[in-house]
């Protein structure tokens, strides 16, 4: 059994994955939508407007000038990490090592920007987690912020429609290195006016 969960672990590590899970890799990644349905705030801008100075930030941001970007859109999402396979399966979750990204298409079009905050310089380590056969780890997501330490990207509906959303996670490894990549399947997401 040890020799088996070794080996679970190896592959864990060696290989990305997609959503789908297999005999070499038990894990996968699913966005859990609470609520699948948002408000559009616009902030007294029509639709246009409000894309327009999103994209202007956005070209701002990139070329380095040092701004402050509307607040991202509150949501309710969890990244749910679990073992689909027969035996337990360590992993290691949080720390700097690990970075989440949502990708969003759809609708009227996304615009992501750096977030412009502040973060520590320390290095945070990732904490070790075993799943057992079938067993969940999750993140909770309030606001639609990706990167490191799930802020260091803002990501933006920029209008009203349909939308679909998927996230990739990269693991770490037990002293901080690059492990697997696990990617989502799409949820939708209606954005209101």
């Amino acid at each position: 059994m040890t020799k088996m969960l070794l080996l679970a672990v190896a592959a864990l590590f060696g290989f990305g994955t997609a959503a789908r899970a297999d005999d070499k890799n038990p894990i996968v990644l699913k966005v859990v939508t609470k609520s699948d349905k948002y408000k559009l705030d616009l902030g007294g801008k029509t639709a246009e407007e409000y894309k327009k100075a999103l994209e202007d930030a956005a070209k701002k941001s990139a070329a380095g000038e040092l701004l402050r970007p509307p607040a991202p859109p509150k949501v309710d999402f969890v990244l749910e990490i679990k073992n689909t396979g027969k035996e337990a399966v360590t992993i290691f979750v949080g720390g700097d090592p690990n970075v989440y990204t949502f990708e969003l298409t759809g609708g009227a079009g996304s615009v992501t920007m750096n977030s412009g905050l502040a973060f520590t310089a320390d290095f945070r380590l990732p904490k070790e987690v075993t799943l057992a056969a079938g067993k969940t780890y999750e993140i909770a997501i309030k606001q639609l912020s990706d990167g490191s330490r799930g802020a260091s990207r803002f990501v933006y509906w920029t209008g009203p429609g349909e939308y679909k959303l998927t996230a990739s996670y990269s693991l770490a490894d037990k002293d901080g290195g690059k492990g697997a990549v696990l990617k989502s399947e799409a949820v939708k997401i209606t954005v209101e006016k």
